[in-house]
């Protein structure tokens, strides 16, 4: 399994299906929450509340989340680390 912090990363299409699998339901989420708020907002304003939320929340907790979480997969076949001294 490779180490994210050796400078080894996984294939973009790893990381963009990882992101994903995180990113629909909070999206689902949020979407749901502003649907169910007692404003309608207008479209523009739905858009703005909803990536002012996920933006932030794909960063930080959704990504690394991910990350930790198919770690396993993300990594397979990677070079490890190995480790030898200087």
């Amino acid at each position: 399994m490779g180490d994210p912090k050796s400078g080894v990363s996984p294939p973009t299409w790893k990381l963009m299906i990882a992101k994903w699998c995180g990113l629909y339901p909070a999206l689902l989420i949020v979407s749901y929450a502003i649907q169910w708020a007692p404003i309608d907002p207008p479209l523009f304003l739905k858009l703005f509340l909803t990536t002012v939320i996920l933006v932030p929340l794909l960063n930080y907790i959704i990504t690394p989340l991910m990350d930790s979480l198919l770690e396993d997969w993300l990594y397979d076949g990677l070079p490890r680390e190995t480790g030898g001294s200087d």
